[in-house]
């Protein structure tokens, strides 16, 4: 649960940021607004598409563990709240501040990310999805991720200019933290795997 911790604290840093939401949350928070919901209410629907999608995907590979993605979404939903009072202190000011507050936030994701693919136990949907495309097309997670983040990302811009008229929650950071987090994920994977899995074992 601490990659799963680490994740939601990102989130929250990146909302801290104020350049943009990160792709994990862009389209569950754009579509609260046109909705009317509340991001957590609508980061569980998107879970359960997320996990519909994976079954569909894989079909007989589904592992039957990978069910608990929904107890495991709805945690991470509820702990984004949580991070938001940690991360409390933080309020950039200035377009440097925020720019690097962000990449802090790509960097805690992306440690999050490599914990949570590394364990191989439960993934958070929007990670499960991701691993699922790389067995299907025999792709690397940190290849595939970027353009994954990023078709989310695309989505909610176009979903938020038709909806709402504005463009919410979208901004450079944004597409910054959806192009970079897999690459960051590949790089921490080369100098820190020995470590990770010393310590998974």
């Amino acid at each position: 649960m601490f990659s799963l911790f680490l994740i939601s604290l990102g989130a929250a840093i990146s909302i801290k940021a104020n350049l943009g939401t990160s792709p994990i949350i862009c389209l569950p928070y754009v579509s609260s607004l046109i909705l009317k919901m509340s991001v957590g209410t609508v980061c569980l629907i998107f879970n359960v598409i997320f996990i519909a999608v994976q079954i569909i995907l894989l079909r007989g590979d589904f592992e039957r563990r990978q069910y608990l993605q929904i107890v495991v979404g709805t945690i991470f939903s509820l702990s984004i709240d949580f991070s938001m009072m940690l991360v409390s202190f933080l309020n950039p000011a200035d377009y440097l501040s925020q720019f690097a507050t962000l990449l802090l936030s790509c960097l805690v994701v992306a440690f999050g990310v490599l914990l949570e693919v590394q364990t191989e136990v439960v993934y958070l949907p929007p990670d499960g999805i991701i691993v699922a495309i790389s067995k299907v097309l025999k792709k690397e997670f940190p290849k595939v991720k970027p353009f994954f983040d990023t078709s989310l990302v695309l989505t909610a811009a176009i979903l938020s200019v038709v909806f709402l008229g504005y463009l919410a929650g979208v901004r450079e950071g944004t597409i910054i933290s959806a192009l970079i987090i897999g690459p960051i994920v590949k790089v921490l994977q080369n100098h820190f795997n020995p470590y990770v899995e010393a310590l998974i074992s």
